[in-house]
């Protein structure tokens, strides 16, 4: 078991043996995320039409990772200026990964992403972390309309 107060860290781009960690990942954070903002009906289609698993076929060249002596602790994912999501386990949160995550990613030009407005936690973080409010949108999150805010960074 890695203490998640005395690790290191270390940030890299996925690769395809990151596919299993990188699912049980992002499914863990979408049902943590939005398991309560969402149907019931919406969790079996996400579960059902394997979500988690399109996104990664999708976007998985894309994602840069977190590891912690071989764990997959936190993902981002960028695609020319937008970051369209960023996750950290729970246990290791509030450590400054999701910082260096966004941090790199910035460095890297993401200067936009989206987040649900019911994410009162994500939006203080993206604050604190220079973001700010620039206008709101429906988002379809696997078929739910989900109020979203989008954020920039100059």
């Amino acid at each position: 078991m890695i203490d998640p107060l005395n690790f290191d860290c270390i940030f890299r781009f996925a690769n395809n043996s990151d596919y299993d960690d990188l699912h049980r990942l992002l499914s863990s954070c979408w049902m943590e995320t939005y398991g309560r903002q969402v149907s019931l009906k919406i969790i079996r289609r996400f579960t059902k039409e394997d979500c988690v698993g399109e996104h990664l076929r999708l976007f998985l060249n894309s994602m840069q990772v977190a590891d912690v002596d071989g764990q997959l602790v936190g993902v981002i994912n960028q695609i020319d200026d937008c970051i369209t999501a960023l996750n950290v386990a729970k246990e290791f949160r509030r450590n400054r990964i999701g910082f260096s995550l966004l941090h790199n990613a910035y460095i890297a030009g993401g200067r936009r992403l989206s987040v649900g407005a019911f994410n009162a936690p994500a939006i203080r973080f993206y604050e604190r972390c220079g973001w700010r409010k620039s206008g709101g949108f429906f988002e379809d999150i696997c078929g739910a309309k989900v109020a979203t805010f989008m954020m920039v960074r100059d």
